[in-house]
């Protein structure tokens, strides 16, 4: 069963990795990270498991055989019959026995219909929920990456006004004109606003990686915690 599989989670794979190639800009070691977590989430994810187990099983039931079914029964007796050759009658007892056979057993071919029903149900809800797995996957991964570009950008916003500041302060202290003291305490409330929003993107981006990581890790959801942590850095 797992040969089956590698082969297509393997090309599902390295598509979303292609699509994800913007990701990938940091060098060889993110798609390193990329490709250690779907196999963590592959290998380790209990739903995922669970129903690869339940395929497995499928697979070892025996396929009905086939065989011989009776499928009718005649009797009937004879108690006369007549001799040209003397004229007259004799009665004597006489049955015969018939039945018939067919080859083909209607009950075992709806049986080894069902098997083959049950099995391909198995398998597609496997398929289903690995392809939701690797989806629910990427989708945090974007979402991380979202919020490290939002926090980069509002520290380099932030480092821009405090150097804006501290020139408005300076002009301030060498009795430039007096509104700029206004511009002051705007920029300094601006950079506490921006403070607040960057403390706002971790919490969610620490939140995000702790979720999905106890979602989709099972008993390594620390190691994919770290990878997730690395990615959003």
């Amino acid at each position: 069963m797992n040969q089956v599989f590698l082969k297509p989670c393997a090309l599902a794979c390295l598509l979303l990795l292609a699509a994800a190639g913007a990701w990938a800009q940091g060098g060889g070691g993110r798609d390193e990270s990329i490709q250690r977590m779907l196999q963590i989430v592959l290998d380790n994810n209990p739903t995922l498991a669970s129903q690869a187990a339940l395929l497995r099983e499928s697979e070892k039931l025996p396929a009905p055989r086939g065989g011989v079914a009776l499928t009718g029964i005649s009797f009937s007796i004879a108690t006369s019959y007549y001799d040209p050759d003397t004229g007259s009658f004799y009665i004597r007892p006489a049955a015969t026995l018939g039945a018939s056979l067919s080859i083909a057993d209607p009950a075992r071919a709806l049986n080894a219909y069902n098997l083959k029903k049950a099995r391909e149900e198995a398998r597609q809800e496997y398929l289903r929920i690995r392809n939701s797995l690797v989806a629910d996957l990427f989708s945090t991964m974007r979402e991380l990456l979202g919020l490290g570009n939002k926090g980069a950008s509002l520290e380099r916003l932030k480092a821009y006004l405090e150097d804006y500041s501290n020139l408005v302060e300076k002009q301030v202290r060498a009795g430039t004109a007096s509104p700029d003291v206004d511009k002051l305490w705007n920029l300094r409330e601006r950079i506490i606003g921006i403070e607040v929003e960057m403390q706002d993107a971790r919490n969610r981006q620490s939140t995000l990686q702790q979720e999905a990581a106890m979602r989709l890790g099972g008993e390594a959801w620390q190691e994919l915690f770290d990878l997730l942590d690395q990615l959003g850095e």
